[in-house]
C-alpha cells in the first residue's frame, strides 16, 4: 500500500512572523562578536594610547600624571633618536621588499615553467613562513657567529675574509635585510606563482599563433594581468616591512649602537625599556596615522578598480 508523505512546504521569507529574525538583525548578530573583538582589543587601547599622548606618564614614577596638550608631540618632532629609527626604518623597507618582489617574481616565473617537482618546490618553500621570526632570527644568529657560524666557516674555506656580521656597524643592517629577505621572499613568489596560474590561456595561445616574442608577451600581456596581485603583495610587504620588530630584537637588539634601530624596536625601548609610556604612546600614534595615511593612497587605485568590477557585475 502505497503512502504519500506530506512535507511541509519551507517558509516564504519575510513572512515567517513575529518571531522570525530579519535579514538585517540576523547580519548584525553574526558581525557583533568581531565587532566586540575590535571594541576590546583595539579600539579602547587605541583610545588608552591617545589618552597617556596627552599625559605626563613617567612610570619611574609612579603613576600617569597630569594632562601636559601637546608638550609630547612637540618632544618627539624634534628627537632626533626617532627620526633616525625612522630613517632606518625606510632603508631597510625598500631594499628588503625590492629585493624581495624582483627575488619572488623570478623564482614564481622558474617554478611556473618547470615541468616536475613543482609540488616539492612549493612545500619547501612554505618552511621559512611556517616558522616564527623568533625561532628562525635565533637560528640566523648562529650562522651569523663570527667565531662559531657556518657561514664565516665557509668563507674560510675558500679563503674569503670573515666578517662580524652583527657587530660591524657597516654591514649589520645588511644581515638583518638578508635574513628579512630569506624569510619572506618565499611569500612574494608563491602569490606571484598563484597569480600566474590564474591568468587565461587564450591571449597567450593568440600571442603564440600572432609570432610575439617573449619580451612583448611579458610587457602587454603578464604583467599588466599580473599588476592587481604584484601591487597587493607589494602592499602586504611594505606594511609588514615598516612594523618589523621580532628580527631586529633577536638579532641585533637594535645595535650595534642604533644602527638597526627601528621605530617599533625605538617604541619598545622608550615604552617598555625607559619606561616613557607618554613619548613611547605619542610615537605609536605618530605610527599609526602614517600607516593609516599611506594605506589609504595605497589601495585607493585597488579598492576603485574592484568596486567597478562589482558595480559592472
Amino acid at each position: 500500500m502505497s503512502q504519500s508523505l506530506s512535507v511541509p512546504a519551507p517558509q516564504e521569507r519575510g513572512t515567517a512572523g513575529p518571531a522570525a529574525m530579519s535579514d538585517r538583525w540576523f547580519s548584525l548578530l553574526l558581525v557583533v562578536p568581531a565587532m566586540l573583538v575590535i571594541l576590546v582589543f583595539a579600539l579602547l587601547p587605541l583610545a588608552y594610547a591617545l589618552d597617556v599622548s596627552f599625559r605626563f606618564a613617567d612610570l619611574t614614577r609612579g603613576r600617569i600624571g597630569d594632562f601636559v596638550g601637546l608638550d609630547n608631540y612637540r618632544t618627539v618632532l624634534h628627537d632626533s633618536a626617532f627620526w633616525s629609527s625612522v630613517w632606518v626604518t625606510l632603508k631597510f623597507t625598500v631594499t628588503a621588499v625590492t629585493l624581495e618582489m624582483v627575488l619572488g617574481i623570478a623564482i614564481a616565473f622558474l617554478i611556473h615553467g618547470a615541468t616536475v617537482g613543482k609540488g616539492i618546490i612549493r612545500s619547501l618553500m612554505i618552511l621559512p613562513l611556517a616558522t616564527s621570526a623568533a625561532v628562525t632570527g635565533l637560528f640566523w644568529r648562529y650562522l651569523y657567529d663570527p667565531q662559531f657560524g657556518l657561514i664565516n666557516y665557509f668563507l674560510g674555506l675558500i679563503g674569503l675574509p670573515e666578517p662580524n656580521w652583527l657587530g660591524d656597524y657597516t654591514i649589520a643592517l645588511w644581515s638583518v635585510i638578508l635574513f628579512d629577505v630569506w624569510q619572506w621572499t618565499p611569500f612574494v613568489a608563491l602569490i606571484a606563482l598563484a597569480g600566474l596560474q590564474a591568468l587565461p590561456k587564450e591571449p597567450f595561445e593568440a600571442a603564440e599563433l600572432d609570432g610575439a616574442s617573449t619580451f612583448r608577451v611579458l610587457r602587454t600581456l603578464t604583467f599588466p594581468m599580473l599588476k592587481p596581485v604584484l601591487f597587493l603583495v607589494l602592499v602586504l610587504r611594505t606594511i609588514d616591512s615598516v612594523r618589523l620588530y621580532d628580527a631586529v630584537a633577536v638579532l641585533t637588539r637594535g645595535g650595534p649602537g642604533t644602527v638597526t634601530e627601528t621605530m617599533t624596536f625605538y617604541l619598545y625601548r622608550t615604552g617598555l625599556k625607559l619606561f616613557r609610556m607618554d613619548y613611547a604612546s605619542t610615537m605609536a600614534i605618530f605610527f599609526l596615522y602614517a600607516m593609516l595615511v599611506a594605506s589609504l593612497f595605497a589601495l585607493r587605485p585597488l579598492l576603485t578598480q574592484f568596486s567597478s568590477r562589482a558595480s559592472e557585475g
